[in-house]
């Protein structure tokens, strides 16, 4: 990824596979642009355990986190384990085909580990975003997907 792969194309391949798995999984609609998300916030991250020494999390409003829940288990009630649950759930899937897509484009076989929950904004500590990607819902929730590196990595 470091030397096959420009800043944009990377950006380029996280950008559609998030829309793709979000819409397919969720059938939330997720359009690039719009301010940072505010209010009560979660994030989902994950690293690379294998391929890469990079990591990725979805920092979102509460509210697309419960729709994301809602959708995936077919009901409006959901408690706030139910949308931690399926909050990692829905990123598991999303960085399962960042990895497949990476394989394609890459020829080089990485896996992410078991993501993780977390109520607010959250930042691995030791490392710096790549790329910052800001989406609005179509129930107009405000998102950004953070492509993290280890400070002092320098990527293309």
């Amino acid at each position: 990824m470091y030397d096959t792969m420009r800043q944009e194309e990377l950006r380029a391949l996280f950008d559609q596979t998030t829309r793709e798995v979000t819409e397919q999984a969720t059938g939330i609609r997720l359009q690039e642009g719009g301010e940072e998300p505010a209010g009560e916030i979660y994030t989902v991250h994950a690293e690379f355990e294998r391929g890469f020494y990079t990591s990725v999390s979805l920092c979102a409003e509460e509210t697309l986190f419960i729709r994301v829940a809602r959708r995936m288990m077919r009901r409006e009630a959901v408690t706030p384990e139910d949308v931690e649950d399926f909050s990692k759930e829905y990123f598991n899937v999303l960085c399962g085909h960042i990895a497949a897509k990476m394989y394609q484009a890459t020829k080089v076989a990485s896996r992410f580990g078991i993501p993780s929950f977390y109520r607010g904004r959250y930042k691995p500590g030791g490392t710096q975003p790549h790329f910052v990607i800001s989406y609005t819902g179509d129930g107009n929730e405000r998102a950004q997907l953070i492509h993290h590196t280890p400070f002092g990595l320098d990527m293309v």
